[in-house]
Protein backbone atom coordinates (compact mmCIF):
# COMPACT_ATOMS: atom_id res chain seq x y z
CA UNK A 1 0.00 0.00 0.00
CA UNK A 2 2.63 2.56 1.16
CA UNK A 3 4.88 1.61 -2.41
CA UNK A 4 1.39 2.75 -4.61
CA UNK A 5 0.68 5.42 -2.80
CA UNK A 6 3.89 7.17 -3.16
CA UNK A 7 3.87 6.12 -7.13
CA UNK A 8 0.36 7.30 -7.17
CA UNK A 9 2.05 10.63 -5.64
CA UNK A 10 4.48 10.59 -8.53
CA UNK A 11 1.43 11.13 -11.11
CA UNK A 12 1.74 14.69 -13.03
CA UNK A 13 -0.24 17.49 -11.38
CA UNK A 14 -1.25 21.41 -12.66
CA UNK A 15 -1.05 23.06 -9.45
CA UNK A 16 2.42 24.68 -9.16
CA UNK A 17 3.20 23.88 -5.04
CA UNK A 18 1.89 20.15 -5.92
CA UNK A 19 4.21 19.77 -9.25
CA UNK A 20 6.98 20.85 -7.07
CA UNK A 21 6.50 18.51 -4.64
CA UNK A 22 6.06 15.44 -7.17
CA UNK A 23 9.44 16.49 -8.95
CA UNK A 24 10.99 16.28 -5.45
CA UNK A 25 9.65 13.11 -4.95
CA UNK A 26 10.88 12.06 -8.31
CA UNK A 27 14.17 13.39 -7.47
CA UNK A 28 14.34 11.15 -4.31
CA UNK A 29 13.42 8.29 -6.10
CA UNK A 30 16.33 8.73 -8.97
CA UNK A 31 18.79 8.90 -5.95
CA UNK A 32 18.11 5.51 -4.57
CA UNK A 33 18.17 4.30 -8.09
CA UNK A 34 21.03 5.89 -9.15
CA UNK A 35 23.49 5.29 -5.84
CA UNK A 36 22.08 1.75 -5.92
CA UNK A 37 22.81 1.06 -9.84
CA UNK A 38 26.11 2.70 -10.03
CA UNK A 39 27.60 0.99 -6.61
CA UNK A 40 26.26 -2.28 -7.78
CA UNK A 41 27.67 -2.52 -11.40
CA UNK A 42 31.06 -1.42 -9.99
CA UNK A 43 30.75 -4.03 -7.39
CA UNK A 44 29.62 -6.36 -10.29
CA UNK A 45 32.59 -5.15 -12.29
CA UNK A 46 35.40 -5.79 -9.57
CA UNK A 47 34.10 -8.76 -8.81
CA UNK A 48 34.65 -9.62 -12.61
CA UNK A 49 38.26 -8.89 -12.04
CA UNK A 50 38.45 -5.27 -13.58
CA UNK A 51 40.61 -2.52 -11.63
CA UNK A 52 38.36 -0.32 -10.51
CA UNK A 53 38.28 1.22 -7.05
CA UNK A 54 35.50 0.23 -4.14
CA UNK A 55 35.31 0.83 -0.39
CA UNK A 56 34.46 -2.59 1.47
CA UNK A 57 31.20 -4.16 2.06
CA UNK A 58 30.75 -2.74 5.09
CA UNK A 59 31.20 0.87 4.02
CA UNK A 60 29.06 0.41 1.29
CA UNK A 61 26.28 -0.93 2.82
CA UNK A 62 26.85 2.03 5.20
CA UNK A 63 26.74 4.32 2.45
CA UNK A 64 23.73 2.86 1.13
CA UNK A 65 21.98 2.89 4.28
CA UNK A 66 22.12 6.30 4.92
CA UNK A 67 20.95 7.43 1.40
CA UNK A 68 17.97 4.99 1.85
CA UNK A 69 16.79 6.15 5.40
CA UNK A 70 17.80 9.56 4.33
CA UNK A 71 15.75 9.36 1.70
CA UNK A 72 12.55 7.69 3.07
CA UNK A 73 12.55 9.63 5.83
CA UNK A 74 12.88 12.91 3.70
CA UNK A 75 9.67 11.71 1.30
CA UNK A 76 7.68 11.31 4.64
CA UNK A 77 8.56 14.91 5.58
CA UNK A 78 7.49 16.02 2.13
CA UNK A 79 3.97 13.89 2.11
CA UNK A 80 3.20 16.21 5.27
CA UNK A 81 5.13 19.85 4.87
CA UNK A 82 3.16 22.32 3.23
CA UNK A 83 5.17 25.50 2.75
CA UNK A 84 9.07 26.16 1.91
CA UNK A 85 9.31 23.59 -0.71
CA UNK A 86 11.66 25.16 -2.61
CA UNK A 87 14.08 25.29 0.45
CA UNK A 88 12.81 21.81 1.09
CA UNK A 89 14.13 20.93 -2.98
CA UNK A 90 17.68 22.64 -2.70
CA UNK A 91 17.88 21.11 0.79
CA UNK A 92 18.08 17.83 -1.24
CA UNK A 93 19.87 18.56 -3.58
CA UNK A 94 22.71 20.04 -1.28
CA UNK A 95 22.27 16.22 0.42
CA UNK A 96 23.03 14.43 -3.35
CA UNK A 97 26.15 16.91 -3.71
CA UNK A 98 27.74 15.66 -0.33
CA UNK A 99 26.29 12.15 -1.31
CA UNK A 100 28.30 11.99 -4.53
CA UNK A 101 31.10 13.37 -2.49
CA UNK A 102 31.56 10.57 -0.06
CA UNK A 103 30.89 8.37 -3.19
CA UNK A 104 33.98 9.95 -4.68
CA UNK A 105 36.28 10.20 -1.86
CA UNK A 106 35.94 6.44 -1.41
CA UNK A 107 36.33 5.48 -5.01
CA UNK A 108 39.98 7.14 -5.67
CA UNK A 109 39.39 10.43 -4.98
CA UNK A 110 41.01 12.32 -8.36
CA UNK A 111 40.80 8.89 -9.88
CA UNK A 112 37.20 7.74 -9.09
CA UNK A 113 35.07 7.18 -12.22
CA UNK A 114 32.03 8.62 -9.81
CA UNK A 115 33.33 12.37 -10.62
CA UNK A 116 30.51 12.99 -13.64
CA UNK A 117 27.69 11.99 -10.65
CA UNK A 118 27.80 15.50 -10.14
CA UNK A 119 26.22 16.51 -12.56
CA UNK A 120 22.84 14.71 -11.41
CA UNK A 121 22.15 16.91 -8.53
CA UNK A 122 23.23 20.44 -10.82
CA UNK A 123 20.94 18.93 -13.80
CA UNK A 124 18.18 18.27 -11.38
CA UNK A 125 18.02 21.94 -9.61
CA UNK A 126 18.25 23.84 -12.63
CA UNK A 127 14.97 21.73 -13.60
CA UNK A 128 13.41 22.05 -10.80
CA UNK A 129 14.21 25.08 -9.28
CA UNK A 130 15.21 26.75 -12.46
CA UNK A 131 18.60 28.99 -12.84
CA UNK A 132 19.64 29.12 -9.04
CA UNK A 133 18.45 25.81 -8.31
CA UNK A 134 21.34 24.90 -10.64
CA UNK A 135 24.20 27.13 -9.99
CA UNK A 136 23.86 26.57 -5.79
CA UNK A 137 24.60 22.67 -6.14
CA UNK A 138 27.44 23.65 -8.88
CA UNK A 139 29.00 25.76 -6.89
CA UNK A 140 28.19 23.18 -3.44
CA UNK A 141 29.73 19.96 -6.28
CA UNK A 142 33.02 22.97 -6.72
CA UNK A 143 33.68 23.30 -3.21
CA UNK A 144 32.72 19.36 -2.45
CA UNK A 145 35.00 18.14 -5.22
CA UNK A 146 38.12 20.77 -4.12
CA UNK A 147 37.83 19.52 -0.35
CA UNK A 148 38.01 15.67 -1.61
CA UNK A 149 41.28 17.01 -3.69
CA UNK A 150 42.55 19.11 -1.20
CA UNK A 151 42.19 16.02 0.96
CA UNK A 152 44.14 13.69 -1.33
CA UNK A 153 46.64 16.38 -1.74
CA UNK A 154 47.43 16.24 2.09
CA UNK A 155 47.45 12.58 1.87
CA UNK A 156 44.09 12.47 3.85
CA UNK A 157 42.77 8.85 2.16
CA UNK A 158 41.22 6.13 3.50
CA UNK A 159 43.61 3.19 4.67
CA UNK A 160 41.84 0.28 2.20
CA UNK A 161 43.32 2.51 -0.93
CA UNK A 162 46.81 0.87 -0.29
CA UNK A 163 45.37 -2.77 -1.25
CA UNK A 164 43.24 -1.43 -3.98
CA UNK A 165 44.36 -0.05 -7.73
CA UNK A 166 44.55 3.48 -6.18
CA UNK A 167 48.22 5.53 -7.72
CA UNK A 168 49.27 8.30 -5.47
CA UNK A 169 49.26 11.54 -6.97
CA UNK A 170 52.64 12.66 -8.08
CA UNK A 171 51.68 15.57 -10.01
CA UNK A 172 49.51 17.63 -8.71
CA UNK A 173 49.31 20.35 -11.52
CA UNK A 174 46.79 17.59 -13.23
CA UNK A 175 44.62 17.31 -10.34
CA UNK A 176 44.23 21.69 -10.48
CA UNK A 177 43.49 20.59 -13.67
CA UNK A 178 40.87 18.21 -12.81
CA UNK A 179 39.32 21.02 -10.11
CA UNK A 180 39.23 23.43 -12.73
CA UNK A 181 37.79 21.21 -16.03
CA UNK A 182 35.17 20.12 -13.63
CA UNK A 183 34.17 23.17 -11.64
CA UNK A 184 34.06 25.12 -14.99
CA UNK A 185 31.40 22.10 -16.54
CA UNK A 186 29.52 22.24 -13.16
CA UNK A 187 28.63 25.80 -13.72
CA UNK A 188 28.28 25.51 -17.33
CA UNK A 189 25.62 22.85 -17.09
CA UNK A 190 24.31 24.92 -14.25
CA UNK A 191 23.21 27.53 -16.73
CA UNK A 192 22.22 25.75 -19.82
CA UNK A 193 20.00 23.63 -17.65
CA UNK A 194 18.59 26.80 -15.80
CA UNK A 195 17.76 28.37 -19.53
CA UNK A 196 16.67 25.32 -20.53
CA UNK A 197 13.97 24.83 -17.94
CA UNK A 198 13.12 28.44 -18.37
CA UNK A 199 12.02 27.77 -22.16
CA UNK A 200 10.48 24.59 -20.65
CA UNK A 201 8.42 26.84 -18.19
CA UNK A 202 7.47 29.49 -20.75
CA UNK A 203 6.59 26.96 -22.92
CA UNK A 204 4.31 24.81 -20.69
CA UNK A 205 3.00 28.45 -19.36
CA UNK A 206 1.82 29.19 -23.26
CA UNK A 207 0.72 25.15 -23.57
CA UNK A 208 -1.65 26.05 -20.55
CA UNK A 209 -3.00 29.08 -22.03
CA UNK A 210 -3.50 27.57 -24.59
CA UNK A 211 -5.25 24.71 -23.13
CA UNK A 212 -7.74 26.68 -21.25
CA UNK A 213 -7.94 29.24 -24.05
CA UNK A 214 -9.45 26.12 -26.19
CA UNK A 215 -11.62 24.43 -23.42
CA UNK A 216 -13.04 28.46 -23.13
CA UNK A 217 -14.02 27.92 -26.48
CA UNK A 218 -15.19 24.44 -26.53
CA UNK A 219 -17.30 25.69 -23.19
CA UNK A 220 -18.40 28.46 -25.46
CA UNK A 221 -19.30 26.45 -29.12
CA UNK A 222 -21.33 23.79 -26.68
CA UNK A 223 -23.37 26.68 -25.18
CA UNK A 224 -24.03 28.34 -28.42
CA UNK A 225 -24.79 24.68 -29.53
CA UNK A 226 -27.36 23.81 -27.29
CA UNK A 227 -29.10 27.46 -26.79
CA UNK A 228 -29.45 28.47 -30.04
CA UNK A 229 -33.16 28.30 -30.96
CA UNK A 230 -32.58 26.63 -34.46
CA UNK A 231 -32.11 22.95 -34.73
CA UNK A 232 -28.55 21.65 -35.94
CA UNK A 233 -28.25 17.86 -37.08
CA UNK A 234 -25.05 16.91 -38.30
CA UNK A 235 -24.23 13.62 -39.90
CA UNK A 236 -21.03 11.59 -41.21
CA UNK A 237 -20.12 10.06 -44.11
CA UNK A 238 -22.84 7.50 -44.04
CA UNK A 239 -25.81 9.33 -42.74
CA UNK A 240 -25.17 8.55 -39.61
CA UNK A 241 -25.96 11.30 -36.72
CA UNK A 242 -22.86 12.48 -34.55
CA UNK A 243 -24.76 15.37 -32.92
CA UNK A 244 -28.11 17.00 -32.39
CA UNK A 245 -28.47 20.00 -29.99
CA UNK A 246 -31.69 20.55 -27.93
CA UNK A 247 -33.35 22.69 -30.39
CA UNK A 248 -33.62 20.06 -32.33
CA UNK A 249 -34.51 17.28 -29.80
CA UNK A 250 -37.13 20.05 -29.06
CA UNK A 251 -38.80 20.01 -32.69
CA UNK A 252 -38.27 16.40 -33.81
CA UNK A 253 -39.41 14.98 -29.77
CA UNK A 254 -36.42 13.28 -30.01
CA UNK A 255 -33.93 12.96 -26.90
CA UNK A 256 -29.83 13.57 -28.05
CA UNK A 257 -29.14 10.08 -26.63
CA UNK A 258 -32.22 8.37 -28.74
CA UNK A 259 -30.69 9.34 -32.07
CA UNK A 260 -26.68 10.42 -32.06
CA UNK A 261 -25.40 7.21 -34.25
CA UNK A 262 -28.04 6.12 -36.04
CA UNK A 263 -28.61 6.86 -39.51
CA UNK A 264 -30.97 9.81 -40.46
CA UNK A 265 -33.71 8.07 -42.50
CA UNK A 266 -34.31 5.75 -39.32
CA UNK A 267 -35.15 8.21 -37.54
CA UNK A 268 -36.42 11.36 -39.60
CA UNK A 269 -37.44 9.89 -42.99
CA UNK A 270 -39.10 13.01 -44.10
CA UNK A 271 -35.80 14.69 -44.22
CA UNK A 272 -34.25 14.25 -47.51
CA UNK A 273 -31.01 15.92 -48.94
CA UNK A 274 -30.59 16.77 -52.30
CA UNK A 275 -27.53 18.68 -53.86
CA UNK A 276 -29.48 21.22 -55.84
CA UNK A 277 -32.26 22.08 -53.44
CA UNK A 278 -32.74 24.98 -51.67
CA UNK A 279 -34.59 25.45 -48.16
CA UNK A 280 -37.50 22.68 -48.04
CA UNK A 281 -40.67 22.78 -45.75
CA UNK A 282 -42.18 19.26 -44.71
CA UNK A 283 -44.80 17.91 -42.84
CA UNK A 284 -42.58 16.42 -39.79
CA UNK A 285 -44.45 13.91 -37.43
CA UNK A 286 -42.56 13.99 -34.39
CA UNK A 287 -41.99 11.32 -31.79
CA UNK A 288 -45.65 10.48 -30.47
CA UNK A 289 -47.33 10.89 -33.54
CA UNK A 290 -47.63 14.76 -33.95
CA UNK A 291 -47.36 16.64 -37.30
CA UNK A 292 -45.80 19.79 -37.59
CA UNK A 293 -44.39 22.29 -40.41
CA UNK A 294 -40.83 22.48 -40.68
CA UNK A 295 -38.54 24.23 -42.80
CA UNK A 296 -34.88 22.60 -43.28
CA UNK A 297 -31.98 22.92 -44.89
CA UNK A 298 -28.30 21.52 -45.52
CA UNK A 299 -24.73 22.38 -46.57
CA UNK A 300 -21.53 20.62 -46.42
CA UNK A 301 -19.55 20.08 -42.99
CA UNK A 302 -15.71 19.59 -43.12
CA UNK A 303 -14.52 17.74 -40.31
CA UNK A 304 -11.68 15.56 -39.75
CA UNK A 305 -11.42 11.79 -40.31
CA UNK A 306 -12.66 9.72 -36.93
CA UNK A 307 -9.64 7.38 -37.56
CA UNK A 308 -6.70 9.66 -36.72
CA UNK A 309 -4.25 7.76 -39.09
CA UNK A 310 -6.68 8.84 -41.62
CA UNK A 311 -5.41 11.85 -42.85
CA UNK A 312 -8.13 12.74 -45.36
CA UNK A 313 -11.02 14.63 -43.62
CA UNK A 314 -14.77 13.65 -43.94
CA UNK A 315 -15.69 14.53 -47.37
CA UNK A 316 -19.36 13.90 -47.04
CA UNK A 317 -20.34 14.82 -44.04
CA UNK A 318 -23.26 17.55 -43.68
CA UNK A 319 -24.63 19.90 -40.99
CA UNK A 320 -28.93 19.99 -41.38
CA UNK A 321 -30.68 23.52 -39.76
CA UNK A 322 -34.17 22.84 -38.73
CA UNK A 323 -37.10 24.82 -37.72
CA UNK A 324 -40.28 24.83 -36.42
CA UNK A 325 -42.25 27.38 -38.82
CA UNK A 326 -45.93 26.40 -37.50
CA UNK A 327 -46.08 29.78 -35.73
CA UNK A 328 -44.69 31.51 -38.21
CA UNK A 329 -47.25 30.02 -41.26
CA UNK A 330 -49.94 30.61 -38.73
CA UNK A 331 -49.21 34.22 -38.38
CA UNK A 332 -48.45 34.85 -42.44
CA UNK A 333 -51.94 33.54 -42.90
CA UNK A 334 -53.14 36.61 -40.31
CA UNK A 335 -51.09 38.95 -42.16
CA UNK A 336 -52.46 37.67 -45.49
CA UNK A 337 -56.03 38.59 -44.24
CA UNK A 338 -55.24 41.47 -42.77
CA UNK A 339 -54.09 42.44 -46.25
CA UNK A 340 -57.31 41.78 -47.59
CA UNK A 341 -59.15 42.99 -45.34
CA UNK A 342 -57.14 46.17 -46.23
CA UNK A 343 -57.63 45.94 -49.71
CA UNK A 344 -61.23 45.68 -49.66
CA UNK A 345 -61.44 48.54 -47.33
CA UNK A 346 -59.37 50.44 -50.00
CA UNK A 347 -62.16 49.00 -52.67
CA UNK A 348 -65.28 50.51 -50.72
CA UNK A 349 -63.61 53.45 -50.61
CA UNK A 350 -62.85 53.47 -53.74
CA UNK A 351 -66.72 52.67 -54.74
CA UNK A 352 -67.68 55.19 -52.28
CA UNK A 353 -65.81 57.68 -54.28
CA UNK A 354 -67.34 56.50 -57.80
CA UNK A 355 -70.68 56.89 -56.34
CA UNK A 356 -70.28 60.17 -54.97
CA UNK A 357 -70.05 62.38 -58.19
CA UNK A 358 -72.83 60.58 -59.55
CA UNK A 359 -75.40 60.71 -56.76
CA UNK A 360 -74.23 64.39 -56.23
CA UNK A 361 -74.98 64.71 -59.76
CA UNK A 362 -78.34 63.07 -59.90
CA UNK A 363 -79.06 64.74 -56.42
CA UNK A 364 -78.69 68.32 -58.13
CA UNK A 365 -80.85 67.28 -60.88
CA UNK A 366 -83.29 66.27 -58.69
CA UNK A 367 -83.58 69.70 -56.60
CA UNK A 368 -83.34 71.74 -60.08
CA UNK A 369 -86.14 69.58 -61.38
CA UNK A 370 -88.49 69.74 -57.99
CA UNK A 371 -88.48 73.60 -58.51
CA UNK A 372 -91.80 72.96 -61.01
CA UNK A 373 -91.46 76.13 -63.07
CA UNK A 374 -89.80 78.46 -60.47
CA UNK A 375 -85.90 78.02 -61.59
CA UNK A 376 -84.61 77.82 -64.79
CA UNK A 377 -85.23 74.01 -65.18
CA UNK A 378 -88.94 75.79 -66.86
CA UNK A 379 -87.68 75.19 -70.39
CA UNK A 380 -88.32 71.97 -71.97
CA UNK A 381 -84.24 71.79 -73.26
CA UNK A 382 -83.42 72.22 -70.02
CA UNK A 383 -85.57 69.43 -68.51
CA UNK A 384 -84.21 66.97 -71.14
CA UNK A 385 -80.76 67.68 -70.35
CA UNK A 386 -81.34 67.05 -66.79
CA UNK A 387 -83.36 64.54 -66.83
CA UNK A 388 -80.69 62.77 -69.15
CA UNK A 389 -77.96 63.55 -66.66
CA UNK A 390 -80.19 61.46 -64.12
CA UNK A 391 -80.29 58.42 -66.43
CA UNK A 392 -76.65 58.76 -67.17
CA UNK A 393 -75.54 58.84 -63.58
CA UNK A 394 -77.89 56.22 -62.65
CA UNK A 395 -76.33 53.99 -65.23
CA UNK A 396 -73.20 54.45 -64.93
CA UNK A 397 -73.54 53.76 -61.06
CA UNK A 398 -75.25 50.23 -62.37
CA UNK A 399 -71.89 49.92 -64.43
CA UNK A 400 -70.43 50.68 -61.10
CA UNK A 401 -71.92 48.10 -59.13
CA UNK A 402 -72.10 45.27 -61.78
CA UNK A 403 -68.04 46.02 -62.22
CA UNK A 404 -67.81 45.38 -58.18
CA UNK A 405 -70.00 42.42 -58.25
CA UNK A 406 -67.43 40.64 -61.00
CA UNK A 407 -64.12 42.08 -59.69
CA UNK A 408 -63.28 38.30 -59.60
CA UNK A 409 -63.44 38.06 -63.36
CA UNK A 410 -62.66 41.52 -64.88
CA UNK A 411 -64.85 42.47 -67.73
CA UNK A 412 -63.10 42.78 -71.26
CA UNK A 413 -62.30 46.93 -71.96
CA UNK A 414 -65.32 48.10 -74.47
CA UNK A 415 -63.46 50.86 -76.71
CA UNK A 416 -65.33 52.89 -79.01
CA UNK A 417 -64.54 56.24 -80.13
CA UNK A 418 -66.12 58.98 -78.69
CA UNK A 419 -65.92 63.11 -78.24
CA UNK A 420 -63.27 64.18 -75.58
CA UNK A 421 -64.89 68.07 -75.31
CA UNK A 422 -68.18 66.81 -75.25
CA UNK A 423 -67.04 64.05 -72.80
CA UNK A 424 -65.40 66.58 -70.48
CA UNK A 425 -68.06 68.93 -70.50
CA UNK A 426 -71.07 66.31 -69.04
CA UNK A 427 -68.28 65.44 -66.84
CA UNK A 428 -68.08 69.28 -65.31
CA UNK A 429 -72.38 69.24 -65.62
CA UNK A 430 -72.55 66.11 -63.25
CA UNK A 431 -69.52 67.79 -61.20
CA UNK A 432 -71.71 71.08 -60.83
CA UNK A 433 -74.94 69.37 -60.32
CA UNK A 434 -73.07 68.15 -56.95
CA UNK A 435 -72.87 71.54 -55.64
CA UNK A 436 -69.38 72.17 -56.56
CA UNK A 437 -68.73 75.73 -56.34
CA UNK A 438 -65.11 75.35 -59.20
CA UNK A 439 -64.82 77.80 -62.05
CA UNK A 440 -63.53 75.41 -64.71
CA UNK A 441 -62.21 76.40 -67.91
CA UNK A 442 -61.78 73.64 -70.95
CA UNK A 443 -59.56 74.29 -73.59
CA UNK A 444 -59.93 71.35 -75.85
CA UNK A 445 -60.86 71.30 -79.70
CA UNK A 446 -64.56 70.60 -80.68
CA UNK A 447 -63.80 67.78 -83.30
CA UNK A 448 -61.23 65.77 -80.69
CA UNK A 449 -62.13 62.18 -80.66
CA UNK A 450 -60.72 59.65 -78.51
CA UNK A 451 -60.40 55.83 -78.91
CA UNK A 452 -61.35 53.95 -75.57
CA UNK A 453 -63.56 52.54 -72.89
CA UNK A 454 -65.63 55.73 -72.30
CA UNK A 455 -66.96 54.98 -69.09
CA UNK A 456 -63.67 54.41 -67.86
CA UNK A 457 -62.29 57.45 -68.80
CA UNK A 458 -65.19 59.55 -67.87
CA UNK A 459 -64.60 58.02 -63.96
CA UNK A 460 -61.19 59.14 -64.55
CA UNK A 461 -62.20 62.26 -65.57
CA UNK A 462 -64.47 63.12 -62.84
CA UNK A 463 -61.89 62.07 -60.16
CA UNK A 464 -59.41 64.06 -61.77
CA UNK A 465 -61.96 67.05 -61.78
CA UNK A 466 -63.25 66.56 -58.12
CA UNK A 467 -59.89 66.37 -56.56
CA UNK A 468 -58.31 69.71 -58.34
CA UNK A 469 -61.79 71.62 -57.05
CA UNK A 470 -61.30 70.52 -53.54
CA UNK A 471 -57.67 71.38 -53.72
CA UNK A 472 -58.48 74.91 -55.48
CA UNK A 473 -61.63 75.21 -52.87
CA UNK A 474 -61.65 78.65 -51.04
CA UNK A 475 -58.85 80.07 -52.95
CA UNK A 476 -58.60 82.38 -56.10
CA UNK A 477 -57.80 80.12 -58.40
CA UNK A 478 -59.27 77.77 -61.09
CA UNK A 479 -59.34 74.44 -62.94
CA UNK A 480 -58.21 74.37 -66.58
CA UNK A 481 -58.49 71.32 -68.84
CA UNK A 482 -56.48 71.46 -72.14
CA UNK A 483 -56.07 69.00 -74.87
CA UNK A 484 -53.57 68.16 -77.50
CA UNK A 485 -52.89 65.46 -79.93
Amino acid sequence: MTVCRFLHSLSPVADSDDQLRRHILWLLLIRVILFTLLIGITALLQSMGLAVILPPPVIILALLSVIYIYSIGSAAILQKKQGHLRRFGLLQLLSDTVFTAMLVYGTGCSQSIFTPVFIFPIVAGGLILYRMGGLIPAAAATILYGLVLLAEFFGLVPAFFHHSPYVPVVNHLRTTNLFAVYGLTFFVIALISGMLAQRLRTTEEALQRTALEFDRLSLLYKQIFDDITTGIITIDDHNRITSFNRAAARITGYPPGEVVGRRLQSCLPEIVLEEKQHRQVIDLEKKGGKMIRVGYSFSRLNMPAEDPADQAPCSNCKVITLQDISKIEKMEQKLREREKMAAIGELSASIAHDFRNPLAAISGSAQVLALDGSGPADSAGTRQTLTEIILRESDRMAKIINNFLQFARPAPVQNEWFNLRRLVMEAITSLQQGVTECAIEVEISETMDCWGDRQQVQTVVMHLLANACQAVEGGQGGVTVRGAE
